[in-house]
């Protein structure tokens, strides 16, 4: 069969394994410009058929019984509590995604069929299936049914957009009342979300939040950063608006009137209140200019080195740690440092800071110490050679109930976060667990003691997964339906890249 003729019958295949088998064939080095727009219809069709397995695979495993033996076939009538966690930790998940596509793909599968069956055969694309899913869910059967059947026709001509628009349209037209109530369940999920980008900065937004109160606060961020700029500030309008958004959520602008809140940003005057401190990590041969490395901000992630010795050397009256680390980058000696360097300020209220060193840098820094650092490495130094003296966990009691200080802060820094798997809540924020529950003779040690959330510590106590720690430090999960998986936190200094004779990759 050639070329051509494939192509021609792109169009009138149904998307599956034939469709499939028809587009692995084709080489688009030989289809001409105008074919290729028929080749990509026909996978993008395909791409919505697999989309819709996919949902179809999640819904079932939302209703696997968590019971059962693994090797049968049962099913509960409806997702519970923990369905999700077996998808989170199947596919590399957060567990707000799994939550989310366990959410829409029941609704898909059980209370939008005619929509599956749009997506499974490629009328419509999966952006367009989570907007159906998004205003029609909810509603009664009959309602549901008759709103599909009379759109979904007119649905591939249009974008997401105007889907969107008309479905919203529908739903407050015939049912005014349901249509409050889907406001107010949608509003009841409000919510902050921060995450960093890939270019180092961060994104902070609210979500489902009242109409009236996000106009309210863009009315007040955009009148003063007008004024600041009426005032002369010489920052773009969009750059005062970012601004002014964060001074006025993270504390700086606390307590101060308007003509104060300008008279701060032009003269870069003291504010009624200081910024929040924060939990940061820093590799101290970054705060000591010796290389770039990136610190971290425990849940979200890295950021680059200015903003690491910035935040850092600002927080002189959070509470600050130390881990001391073997050339791999594991934990050899965590401590509390109670001496600060001299130059650090307390520009920000609180936050906490963990300072990463390497046994060799500390032995090295030791000679050495570089001006304003004596007294910190002094103090990190003579711990270290009491933990080389003695080779225990500190404060580690088998008896107790529940963990010293000490232990608490020795798995903090071992297991970076929570051990649950692919959780990345931080170690802080996350209860210290018994491997083996203390009521049942665990001891109170770092070899069976460990970090979780407490959503995981409740799928280790409720929600049928078993929990084994055969190393320190290394967990094995297992799942109701089977599955094992293994986690183990990551090293406190990570390696930097080299090439295969030790030099720095080319760039």
């Amino acid at each position: 069969m050639t070329a051509a003729s494939v192509i021609s019958r792109l169009a009138q295949l149904a998307p599956g394994p034939e469709l499939a088998a028809a587009l692995a064939v084709i080489d688009r080095d030989t289809v001409s410009n105008g074919d290729m727009i028929t080749v990509l219809q026909a996978r993008y069709r395909l791409h919505a058929h697999t989309a819709a397995q996919l949902a179809a695979d999640i819904a079932s495993i939302g209703v696997r019984d968590p019971l059962a033996d693994p090797r049968t076939v049962a099913t509960v009538s409806e997702p519970g509590q923990y369905a999700s966690a077996e998808l989170r930790a199947a596919l590399s998940w957060t567990r707000r995604k799994a939550d989310l596509e366990l959410d829409f793909s029941s609704d898909l599968c059980r209370r939008l069929p005619l929509v599956f069956d749009a997506l499974d055969t490629g009328l419509i694309d999966l952006p367009k299936a989570r907007v159906f899913v998004t205003y029609l869910a909810d509603l009664p059967e009959a309602q549901r049914t008759a709103i599909c059947a009379d759109v979904l026709p007119k649905t591939p001509l249009w974008t997401v957009g105007k889907l969107a628009a008309h479905l919203r349209k529908l739903v407050i037209d015939t049912d005014t009342h349901r249509a409050q109530d889907l406001y107010e369940k949608a509003l009841a999920r409000r919510t902050v979300v921060g995450y960093l980008n890939e270019d180092g900065t961060a994104t902070l937004t609210a979500g489902r939040i009242a109409p009236e109160d996000m106009a309210a606060a863009c009315v007040r961020v955009d009148r003063l950063a007008r004024a600041l700029k009426h005032a002369g500030h010489p920052a773009l309008l969009d750059q005062l608006r970012a601004d002014v958004f964060c001074g006025l959520l993270d504390g700086t602008l606390h307590g101060l009137d308007r003509a104060a809140m300008i008279a701060h940003f032009l003269r870069n005057g003291t504010s009624a209140g200081k910024p929040q401190g924060i939990e940061v990590r820093a590799e101290l041969g970054t705060l000591l200019d010796l290389t770039d490395r990136p610190g971290e901000l425990p849940g979200w992630g890295p950021i680059l080195a200015p903003n690491t010795r910035r935040t850092a050397l600002s927080q002189r009256g959070g509470s600050w740690t130390f881990a001391v680390c073997d050339d791999t980058g594991h934990l050899l000696t965590p401590g509390v440092l109670r001496s600060r360097p001299t130059h650090a300020t307390t520009t920000r209220d609180g936050g906490a800071v963990e300072l990463q060193i390497s046994a060799g840098l500390l032995a090295e820094l030791s000679e050495n110490p570089p001006p304003g650092w004596e007294q910190v490495l002094a103090e990190i130094a003579a711990q270290h050679n009491t933990w080389l003296d003695t080779r225990t966990t500190p404060d580690a009691d088998p008896r107790r109930r529940f963990p010293s200080a000490g232990l608490r802060r020795y798995t903090h820094i071992r297991d970076r976060s929570c051990r649950g798997p692919g959780c990345r809540r931080p170690a802080r924020d996350s209860q210290y667990d018994h491997t083996i529950d203390h009521q049942f003779g665990g001891p109170t040690v770092d070899t069976n003691g460990g970090q979780l959330c407490a959503h995981d510590h409740d799928l280790k106590t409720r929600g049928h997964w078993r929990l084994e720690q055969p190393q320190p430090g290394q967990f094995i999960w297992t799942s109701p339906l089977g599955q094992t998986y293994r986690t183990r936190g990551d090293p406190v200094i990570i390696p930097p890249l080299t090439t295969k004779d030790n030099e720095p990759p080319p760039f």
